[in-house]
């Protein structure tokens, strides 16, 4: 577990009737929204990209509202497209940043000025707010949710343990360890094994430390933004779907107290390079203000997937001597390593407002910005001009750039030939190996668990479980049993909370004795 990475605030007071925002043009509102996808299509061809038109989308002039914290000017591209394809369907998209967005959107929704189609990390603020509708019959009946990442289907990801769908990956960031290869070299340390093991990285990372160097300045094995125990409590073993252990209904904490005691023990043993914003940091690259991904000393990176497009394929980097180069989130057991297998994400989530007119169309609108094939083959073709440039002069493409969660062959080809625009075919081939192992995404436990932030809100982080542990004042295994029955306490409370007869209502008679009896003995 890890400081909540894009954290939106969490939620205000419960919010009780979401108002109709879907408008027709035409005066008055329609009731004819289709309850599933057809699956039936027209073809349209748009600047030589050929789109697949549903047919059961209204004829209606309607207007939907997207609001949204992504990358404005991609957001605003795809919608004009998507109104190209759907003219009778006009688009107003609304940004909010991170920092603000709850709360504005729970102020629209009491303006009774809601919106058709929001992005959300938090799910304990969109579940408690019971925000997004159910869009099981869409989904279910939609063939490309088939080819999507494995997980996202396999562990329910936006089913928040029910069988309803509430929401769709909106934008997924790879887990990813970046390896800087001059470091090894210099360092004289060989290249690990592309299905490299848990086991491996730390060999890397302790053989790679090297505090008396030839040239006067310490190398270190690894510079941290992710901490190592949220990634080991997924790459233990297949069977987690879930920081903390979780397997879909409980969660177990002794993995993640395995790699919780192991990065305390690099810290402490001085193999972790210092932050920015440190005295150790001033000491090291002579200014605390300094990053160590800018050192040209760190042998590893636990950066976010966007660091590399983002920061280090940027031309001001270039004066830096890095070979960065990216490498699966290694599995624990040496099986699990040899295939593909479960590693953490960054996947924010969206879904179709309870208050919604046109749920068929919306969900159109949702996918298209998120996990659809068309709004990718739109996004690939804006990342490939590099002219389409953000507020700061910056080329979209380096902007918070996401990966597709399709498996569609022709978008990951257009995709990774896009991305690799320049490098050599070495460089490529490495991209390219990298990307077929990381479609088996978990995602951190705030955006996909019921209860969880509340649960490091009010416990984890309120005892400070990090600090106590990095700095040897307590030992991960102190804290195993009780964070474990803390943790499914909140998450029995919040699935009776938000599914249970008060909420959804959408638990069994069966679930609900289940998440009673888990909350009371864990309370």
């Amino acid at each position: 577990m890890r400081k909540k990475l894009m954290a939106l605030l969490l939620a205000a007071s419960m919010v009780v009737g979401m108002t109709a925002c879907g408008s027709n043009k035409n005066g008055g509102s329609s009731t004819n929204s289709a309850s599933k996808v057809s699956g039936e299509y027209e073809e349209k061809e748009l600047n030589g990209i050929v789109y697949k038109k549903a047919k059961d989308i209204t004829k209606d002039n309607i207007e939907l509202t997207y609001y949204h914290f992504d990358q404005d000017e991609t957001v605003q591209y795809l919608a004009d497209r998507f109104q190209e394809i759907y003219p009778n369907i006009k688009v107003n998209v609304k940004y909010q940043a991170v920092s603000k967005y709850n709360d504005s959107l729970l102020t629209m929704v009491s303006n009774k000025e809601s919106p058709d189609v929001i992005m959300f990390s938090d799910a304990d603020f969109a579940l408690s707010n019971m925000l997004v509708q159910d869009i099981s019959s869409y989904w279910n009946s939609d063939l490309e949710t088939k080819e999507l990442a494995s997980t996202v289907n396999d562990c329910g990801l936006g089913c928040y343990g029910t069988d309803k769908r509430y929401a769709v990956p909106v934008k997924f960031f790879p887990g990813v360890m970046y390896i800087d290869r001059n470091v090894l070299t210099q360092l004289n340390v060989k290249e690990p094994a592309r299905n490299w093991t848990w086991d491996d990285m730390i060999k890397l990372i302790k053989d790679c430390t090297v505090k008396k160097s030839s040239d006067g300045m310490a190398y270190y094995g690894c510079g941290y933004y992710n901490r190592l125990d949220s990634y080991y409590g997924i790459a233990a073993k297949q069977t987690v779907q879930g920081e903390f252990g979780f397997d879909g209904t409980q969660f177990d904490l002794s993995a993640w107290a395995k790699g919780e005691q192991q990065f305390a023990e690099l810290k402490q043993g001085g193999y972790i390079a210092p932050q920015t914003q440190t005295l150790d940091m001033e000491n090291w690259m002579g200014s605390a203000d300094a990053w160590c991904g800018a050192s040209s000393h760190v042998a590893l990176f636990t950066e976010a997937f966007w660091t590399y497009q983002g920061t280090w394929a940027t031309k001001a980097f270039k004066k830096y001597n890095l070979d960065i180069v990216p490498y699966v989130i290694p599995a624990v057991s040496k099986e699990d390593a040899t295939k593909d297998h479960h590693s953490i994400a960054t996947i924010d989530f969206g879904g179709v407002t309870t208050s919604c007119k046109y749920p068929r169309e919306a969900y159109e609108l949702l996918k298209f910005m998120s996990f659809g094939q068309d709004g990718w083959k739109t996004r690939i073709e804006l990342y490939n001009d590099e002219t389409q440039k953000n507020s700061k002069g910056l080329a979209l493409k380096y902007d918070v750039m996401p990966a597709p969660i399709t498996t569609n062959s022709e978008i990951w080809d257009n995709y990774i030939k896009m991305y690799c625009k320049g490098m050599d075919d070495e460089h490529v081939k490495l991209w390219k190996e990298y990307f077929a192992s990381c479609m088996q995404p978990i995602p951190y436990g705030w955006t996909s668990i019921a209860g969880y932030w509340n649960y490091c809100n009010e416990y984890f982080n309120k005892i400070d479980i990090h600090t106590k542990v990095d700095s040897g004042e307590k030992k991960a295994a102190d804290y195993i049993d009780e964070a474990t029955s803390k943790a499914n306490y909140y998450h029995a409370k919040a699935m009776l909370k938000y599914f249970g007869k008060s909420g959804y209502n959408v638990l069994s008679d069966e679930d609900i004795a289940k998440y009673e009896k888990m909350e009371k003995e864990n309370k």
